[in-house]
């Protein structure tokens, strides 16, 4: 079951609702109806997401520029996510990827300031106007000046450096100017750790459930992020051809559910490339034989196989590779060249190698 529906697509770039977002929303407009907040709130705070998405579209629009694929943005309560390739380790195009989100608000709020004093309602421009203290009552001049607070705060609160965050990027890509990468992630996600301990006990201490949920995010996000940055360095110079399992138990399309679970439990491998005239033409894996029913199993394969398939190729390196099954969720990818099927390189094989390189950094 998908755990987020697609709304539209913007500059090839799917943009999807996660359910807990949706939910959010049918509470909010819920709470608005039965009178407990105002519609008008209920729309801002509509438009504060909105407000999100171009925010996670700058990004991903300046990101795209560089030759970084992007998935999908996906909408949570708490903000936007970009589903990115990895960013470039040249710290001048990850200072541009991440000061394009934050800009993009202040940019927004500036031109509702100017409106405002345009338009003559400068008068209304109190820190009750600007914070949303008071929606009683609904008008251009309070929307335009709410909006300018709404993205005011947005770009502002970004640009802390605390790291996953934009800021705590633009920290990173500062530090790499003038020392290994690896080291300016380890320095920007101790310093996010950090933000992230203060926010939390500032979401306590105001009793926002909302702030500490970001800082855990933070908190997180700043661990993961260094670890993967410390695999990927780890795997450089390492091929996908030194680590493959070269020798490839296959199936065909024609071979029956229960022809493939035998193979599956006597040869101990839970997937399986599927070739036709020795043409890849799909995957089978254990999952997707899982959810056939007992008495379906004289079910072709070629009916249920993973026909669009991720490759992996032997002279690509490992650390993108491993990135791949970790983004897509798979456990293993089919090696080609030539369009033609040369191996299959597993998680566990990168895990494994990952396990011998450090033995052999701790042995030297």
């Amino acid at each position: 079951m998908k755990s987020s529906l697609k709304i539209f697509t913007i500059f090839g770039i799917p943009i999807e609702l996660h359910i807990s977002f949706l939910l959010l929303m049918v509470l909010i407009y819920a709470a608005a109806f039965i009178g407990f907040i105002s519609l008008y709130f209920a729309f801002l705070l509509t438009l504060l997401f909105v407000t999100v998405v171009i925010h996670e579209l700058s990004h991903s629009y300046v990101a795209k520029r560089y030759g970084v694929g992007i998935e999908r943005i996906v909408l949570f309560p708490i903000g936007g996510v970009s589903a990115m390739e990895e960013i470039p380790k040249d710290p001048n195009k990850e200072l541009k990827i991440a000061l394009a989100g934050p800009l993009t608000n202040i940019i927004i709020a500036v031109i509702c300031l100017l409106l405002v004093l345009i338009l003559g309602y400068s008068e209304f421009i109190t820190l009750t106007s600007i914070f949303l203290l008071n929606t009683g009552e609904t008008s251009l001049a309070l929307f335009l000046i709410n909006f300018f607070g709404v993205n005011l705060v947005l770009g502002v609160f970004n640009l802390l450096p605390a790291f996953p965050m934009d800021g705590g990027r633009v920290l990173r890509a500062y530090l790499a100017r003038n020392r290994d990468y690896l080291d300016a992630t380890k320095t920007a996600a101790k310093v996010g750790k950090q933000f992230a301990i203060l926010m939390a006990i500032a979401g306590v201490v105001l009793l926002n459930f909302i702030l500490i949920l970001i800082a855990v995010f933070i908190y997180l996000g700043a661990d993961q992020e260094y670890q993967a940055i410390l695999v990927s360095n780890m795997l450089e110079g390492v091929l996908v051809k030194d680590i493959m399992t070269s020798n490839v138990e296959t199936l065909n399309p024609d071979n029956t559910v229960n022809e493939a679970l035998y193979k599956m439990f006597r040869q101990k491998h839970m997937g399986y490339p599927v070739l036709e005239n020795n043409k890849l033409v799909g995957i089978i894996t254990f999952d997707d034989i899982s959810r056939i029913p007992e008495d379906k199993r004289d079910t072709l394969i070629g009916d249920i196989m993973t026909k669009n398939l991720i490759l992996a190729y032997p002279e690509e390196g490992v650390a993108t590779v491993f990135e791949k099954i970790n983004r897509k969720a798979v456990g293993r990818l089919p090696v080609v060249e030539n369009d033609q099927l040369v191996g299959i390189v597993s998680k566990t094989d990168v895990v494994k190698t990952l396990e011998m390189l450090e033995k052999q950094r701790i042995m030297s």
